[in-house]
């Protein structure tokens, strides 16, 4: 088969293992759209999901790092004596670090590749933690949590981009909230390592473990974590280890498509002010203003719902529980939702879970938060999790389907840091609700959540259902 001059490997060319023929799209000359025409062709192997357990640890442990000062803040503020406001000073500086630190990613990642901007964002929050438990001031702390968001910023948006590229479009959606809501897991394992750690071994000890562990994984990724097939693609000295990939991915002989590309690989770079080009410009705008929402609401649970439950009266060892109970639920959620937008398209799932979340916090809102109130508080919080977290952490895979390939990684940085502006947000003014108390505090959250239900419904290319697709 004949494409621009260049001949096509057919399926039975290619082994006959893809599950259906390889079709280049119809004229382009671009590599990145030649590789995932190529991948939505093949089945889906032991290898990538090998890729996307690694990359989900190491979402894991980013969500354990992204939550550890918030987990630890009740006993850092008892031993220091701080106020929340200048705690939340320290969370800001992180947060502005991670805002920096997804565009940094994606710049790292378009020159040197995918899986080295993986690696360097996990070193750099994983030695910035450990030292932060030598800290002995609120400026020590602040310039290492600076650091650690540098690393922390990249890397949900990074192992996104490098599950979609390896996931054909059956699988993508829910592989890609599979490896975001691995921040709702780490959150789980912190809230554990928390309560078994913090009231024995106090807050020092907690950093210590937490920076140790995504250390020994960075390690790890750089030995095993395969690099991104469209960088490979477009670096010819590296097209002998993309065919390696490829084979394992279920080709019997990748060397024929690979020399393919090599002939066809000249294509027309898009540059990145497409996105607010008339034809992406109200997608872009959406996907920002609905994760700069989410992640205010994300960031004002990590950070501040320990630190609220421990000024209305609750036991530090039961601080933890609240955000434990949100993560299950985002966890649990994302799974189910992931799937359900396979089936049904991302606007019929995650609207109305915006929605739902929304009036979870109206009833929070107007519902006694003391220990006496706990079970009904967890549960309550637990639906908040299923609805609220779980919408956050499927945008990621609504952006991958909603930006085109070449745009794809970009895109998604942009929404990451318009995102990451509303953690810092939070960051502030949930020092403040804290204080004016648990009725304020969801009422807030609930308008936030209302405002991105707008935000998602004004959103054109969302996912579509099976029967549309």
């Amino acid at each position: 088969m004949t494409q621009h001059g260049a001949t096509i490997p057919s399926n039975t060319e290619l082994g006959g293992k893809v599950s259906a023929t390889y079709q280049p799209a119809s004229g382009s000359d671009d590599p990145d759209l030649a590789t995932a025409d190529l991948l939505e062709a093949l089945p889906f192997s032991r290898f990538q999901l090998g890729l996307l357990l690694m990359t989900g640890a190491t979402v894991v442990l980013d969500g354990i790092d992204n939550q550890i000062l918030g987990l630890a803040a009740p006993s850092l503020i008892a031993d220091w004596h701080i106020s929340k406001v200048e705690l939340g000073t320290v969370f800001a500086v992180g947060f502005a670090g991670m805002a920096a630190g997804t565009v940094i990613a994606g710049w790292i990642g378009d020159r040197f590749g995918r899986k080295i901007a993986l690696v360097l964002g996990v070193l750099a929050f994983a030695i910035a933690t450990l030292l932060t438990g030598y800290s002995r001031s609120l400026f020590e702390m602040g310039a290492l949590r600076l650091i650690a968001g540098l690393g922390l910023g990249g890397v949900p948006g990074t192992a996104a981009a490098l599950i979609g590229e390896y996931m054909p479009a059956r699988f993508r959606a829910a592989a890609i909230s599979f490896g975001i809501i691995c921040v709702a897991i780490g959150g789980i394992i912190g809230g554990f390592a928390a309560a078994a750690i913090l009231p024995t071994h106090g807050w020092r000890s907690f950093f210590y473990v937490g920076g140790l562990v995504p250390l020994v994984g960075a390690f790890f990724l750089l030995w095993k974590l395969p690099e991104s097939p469209r960088f490979l693609a477009a670096r010819p000295r590296r097209h002998a280890e993309l065919a390696r990939n490829l084979g394992r991915m279920g080709l019997s002989q990748p060397r024929m498509f690979v020399e393919t590309l090599a002939m066809d690989r000249k294509g027309t770079h898009i540059p990145g002010r497409a996105l607010f080009g008339s034809e992406l410009r109200r997608d872009t705008l959406a996907l920002c203003a609905a994760l700069f929402m989410g992640l205010f609401l994300i960031y004002s649970m990590f950070n501040w719902a320990p630190t609220l439950l421990f000024s209305n009266g609750f036991a530090l060892e039961l601080t933890h529980s609240g955000l434990t109970a949100f993560n299950i639920g985002g966890a649990v959620g994302s799974v189910i939702a992931g799937f359900a937008m396979t089936r049904l398209g991302s606007r019929r799932v995650l609207i109305p879970l915006t929605i739902i979340a929304a009036f979870v916090c109206a009833g929070l809102a107007v519902s006694p938060i003391n220990p006496g109130a706990f079970t009904s508080l967890l549960v309550a919080l637990l639906v908040l999790g299923l609805t609220g977290s779980t919408v956050q952490s499927t945008i990621y895979a609504v952006a991958s389907h909603a930006f085109p390939t070449s745009l794809r990684a970009r895109g998604i940085g942009v929404m990451a840091g318009a995102g990451r502006l509303g953690a810092m947000l939070s960051a502030f003014a949930g020092a403040d609700l804290v204080d004016w108390g648990g009725a304020a505090f969801f009422t807030v959250l609930g308008v936030v959540l209302l405002v991105q239900a707008i935000c998602l419904a004004l959103l054109r290319n969302h996912i579509p259902a099976a029967s549309a697709a």
